[in-house]
């Protein structure tokens, strides 16, 4: 019994050191290490960029507004009597948009000619009396003095008659039409509103970091929501903040004698101030390094991925353009989130 006993522990014993010994031949076995350390490498899509010259630009939103607009008013009391043009519709300057009914302005007019005519009659005899000594020269004054305020009356009596023809005081469109025919008007109301779109002021506000790198005369692209664009050049620059926004008023002036562009439009302004060497890329390709950092994953020729910082310089309707890449440069865009700078990849073709 108690050799049995013995004959079963060193058998227990051979079989634990077989167990043993085949353990530690896999564990120094090379192939089978590397069967367990090594990893997978990872197969990324590529694409080779390159850099060009683009305008470095400060963008805002802003809007287009006529670059003159005005209310007519009336300069007399009196009835409308004719209105030769519609809303809506062009004038030219001087061109009548309102006519009041004359009333008895023409007769007030001949009598204050008549009335001229009669005091220089007068003045000339009474030169002709006092050169004689038979009138004083105080009867000549108060001839004089007759006469120029006939002359004063004329010159109203012409005025009134010149106030019964609004016009146009510049060429533009007929935006608003505050009377109708049989309208009576007094002095100071409001006829009509003319504004003047062959030109148009592209406005928008700037924050108090960017005004500094404002300039006169810098170019402006403006974009609409319809897709329409156009350019024009700042001609103004506002040297007092907003109190609450702390940002600065800039206006442009962009030409519109066809008049394909709408006053009144919201806008996105581009102001050019400089050039600048970037990428363009897609927004996809983007991603963040272990601290947060914004960038691009890049491949080199021997497969090693590094990680670029990039700042944005301008953002397009397809895609952004950015800064902080080498000029010619192979970026990762698609697997860029499943790999780490510093780890070698597969680089394939994008498709």
């Amino acid at each position: 019994m108690k050799n049995s006993t013995y004959l079963s522990i060193g058998l227990l014993m051979l079989v634990v050191v077989w167990m043993l010994s085949g353990a530690m031949a896999k564990v120094n076995d090379p192939v089978a290490t590397e069967e367990i350390t090594s990893k997978p490498v990872m197969q990324v899509q590529v694409l080779d960029i390159k850099a060009e010259m683009i305008d470095r630009e400060i963008v805002v939103q802003g809007e287009l507004i006529p670059n003159r607009t005005i209310e007519v008013r009336a300069q007399t009391a009196s009835k409308v009597a004719e209105l030769p043009f519609a809303k809506g519709q062009r004038v030219v300057a001087e061109n009548v948009i309102v006519e009041l009914d004359a009333e008895d302005r023409h007769a007030q007019l001949k009598q204050a000619e008549a009335a001229v005519d009669r005091f220089k009659l007068e003045v000339a005899g009474a030169r002709k009396l006092e050169q004689r000594g038979l009138q004083s020269e105080k009867q000549l004054k108060s001839a004089l003095a007759s006469l120029a305020a006939a002359e004063a009356d004329l010159k109203r009596a012409r005025l009134e008659l010149d106030y019964i023809r609004i016009k146009a005081p510049f060429s533009g469109i007929l935006e608003q039409r505050y009377v109708e025919l049989g309208s009576h008007l007094e002095k100071g109301d409001k006829v009509a509103l003319i504004l003047d779109e062959s030109v148009l002021k592209a406005v928008g506000l700037v924050s108090q970091q960017a005004a500094g790198k404002l300039a006169m005369g810098q170019l402006i692209k403006v974009r609409l929501l319809d897709g329409q664009e156009a350019e024009g050049h700042i001609t103004y620059i506002s040297q007092l903040g907003d109190s609450e926004t702390h940002s600065f008023r800039v206006e442009a002036e962009i030409d519109n004698q066809h008049g394909r562009i709408n006053a009144g439009v919201s806008a996105e302004l581009r102001i050019v101030i400089g050039k600048e060497q970037a990428h363009f890329i897609s927004p996809a390709v983007l991603a963040l390094n272990d601290s947060g950092t914004v960038g691009i994953k890049s491949v080199d020729q021997a497969g090693l991925t590094a990680f670029y910082p990039i700042e944005f310089v301008r953002t397009e309707a397809d895609g952004i353009w950015v800064s902080g890449l080498p000029e010619s440069v192979r970026i990762i865009s698609q697997g860029q989130g499943f790999v780490n700078a510093g780890e070698t990849v597969i680089p394939v073709p994008a498709s």
